[in-house]
């Protein structure tokens, strides 16, 4: 019975593991915090080189906060990233950390730069898993916090 419950075990685990060239798409939302309160919808998608290493990008839409939950101010900037992520080779969780750039496109002034840092989480659920995440831009100093799903095919 044992055995039964082992070999089960390691096929449930085995389902759940990333493969080389494979890629992951999702959607996350979440809010900004620091200078201003600002609420967010990021885009996302990873391309998976082999269990541990991934290349991605993402494209999110901030809009920040104004003296009130009602006055939204739209389209102050549309970063779009380019990240490199480490994910740890594990079955059930799968965390992840990375580096990578955003360029930012703002309303009001010409695009910048800022190096990117992110730390998360991937629930995998099938062919379909739950996300969440940490990201820190350092040039303006904001720290993104936001939940999410995809899919990996």
């Amino acid at each position: 019975m044992k055995i039964v419950l082992a070999l089960l075990a390691m096929l449930i685990f085995a389902t759940n593991v990333i493969a080389s060239d494979s890629i992951g798409i999702g959607i996350r939302e979440g809010a900004a915090t620091d200078r201003e309160t600002s609420n967010f919808v990021d885009v996302f998608a990873d391309l998976y080189l082999n269990r541990i290493v991934s290349i991605g990008a993402s494209a999110s839409y901030v809009m920040p906060n104004r003296d009130h939950i009602n006055s939204i101010q739209h389209s102050n900037s549309e970063p779009v990233t380019a990240l490199f992520k480490l994910h740890a080779p594990t079955p059930v969780l799968q965390p992840y950390a990375g580096l990578g750039e955003a360029l930012e496109f703002h309303n009001k002034y010409g695009p910048t730069g800022t190096p990117v840092a992110l730390i998360g989480l991937d629930f995998p659920i099938g062919p379909f898993f739950l996300n969440a995440e940490y990201r820190r831009q350092f040039n303006d100093m904001l720290n993104f916090v936001s939940v999410g799903a995809g899919i990996r095919f």
